[in-house]
């Protein structure tokens, strides 16, 4: 039996993620509450004990015509099969949507069990995501000046939205809510500039355990790409890590974004051989 589920069945989630290995996602309470919040995730039962958990958390992007739902947290009970449990749930998914229809799932995953499930259960690799890094001791040369780049504030949350969303397709482009706590979060924001007019922004954090800075999100206008931003405002984020002491620079990319592994590889990023399936299932 599949159900939507809310706050008051947090104790079964709870005992699900205890009693099995075979789970996927973010563990923290507070986002465990944010899915049961949200109207759209699901628990299977056999009987009354909780075995399966489908945590989802749809995207409130405007202005985009598609509307992806990131599988948040998956969780299975370990002695039955996952295709028993997570069927169900991708079957229980379809009534949730009734008047907005969605586009499709997505789940990012390196776990072979997963990845045969979810493949199982209708879902596709349509790219992958590869992990970058470059340690701060290695000089960097300085590239030519393009842009003005300015310290991003609070203020700038609109412009910063604004430049996701012309950046990136709807699958990469996240949800607002998401981009904003990223801006939150952020040790380091700036924006850049031309003529002044706003052409890009990059977000870098500090606060990874083993020493690295992470540039969490870089983007340039299309109308002014291959014009030398970017590479502007990764070497910015390079110089902000090592001048604060991290031992190294860390990012993500797909695979299938050929001129951004140029650009960080030209700059002395190399892969860590780390990669994330990018699963999609399309309604």
């Amino acid at each position: 039996m599949v159900r939507s589920v809310g706050p008051a069945d947090r104790p079964l989630l709870t005992a699900l993620l205890a009693g099995t290995w075979r789970r996927h996602g973010l563990l923290a309470v507070e986002e465990q509450i944010a899915l049961l919040s949200s109207g759209a995730s699901l628990m299977a039962f056999q009987g009354d004990e909780p075995v399966g958990f489908l945590g989802l958390a749809p995207r409130t992007t405007t202005g985009t015509a598609e509307l992806w739902v990131d599988v948040a947290l998956i969780a299975t009970a370990p002695d039955l099969a996952v295709g028993r449990v997570l069927g169900p749930l991708l079957a229980g998914i379809a009534p949730t949507w009734r008047e907005q229809p969605i586009t499709g799932l997505v789940c990012l995953t390196a776990q072979d069990w997963l990845i045969k499930a979810l493949e199982a259960g209708g879902f596709r690799e349509v790219d992958r995501v590869l992990s970058y890094t470059r340690p701060t001791r290695y000089p960097l040369a300085e590239p030519p000046r393009i842009c003005e780049l300015h310290e991003a504030k609070t203020g700038h949350a609109e412009t910063i939205l604004a430049l996701n969303a012309a950046a990136f397709g709807p699958l990469w482009r996240y949800d607002e809510r998401t981009l904003l706590s990223w801006l939150l979060l952020a040790d380091h924001a700036v924006v850049a500039e031309l003529e002044g007019r706003p052409v890009g922004f990059a977000l870098t954090t500090l606060r990874l355990a083993d020493g690295h800075a992470h540039l969490i999100r870089v983007a340039t206008h299309p109308a002014h790409q291959g014009r030398g931003i970017g590479r502007q405002l990764v070497a910015d984020a390079v110089r902000y890590a090592a001048n604060a002491g991290a031992i190294g620079l860390s990012l993500n990319t797909q695979s299938s974004n050929a001129p951004a592994r140029r650009l960080y590889e030209a700059l002395g990023f190399w892969p860590t051989g780390d990669a994330l399936s990018v699963m999609v299932r399309r309604f």
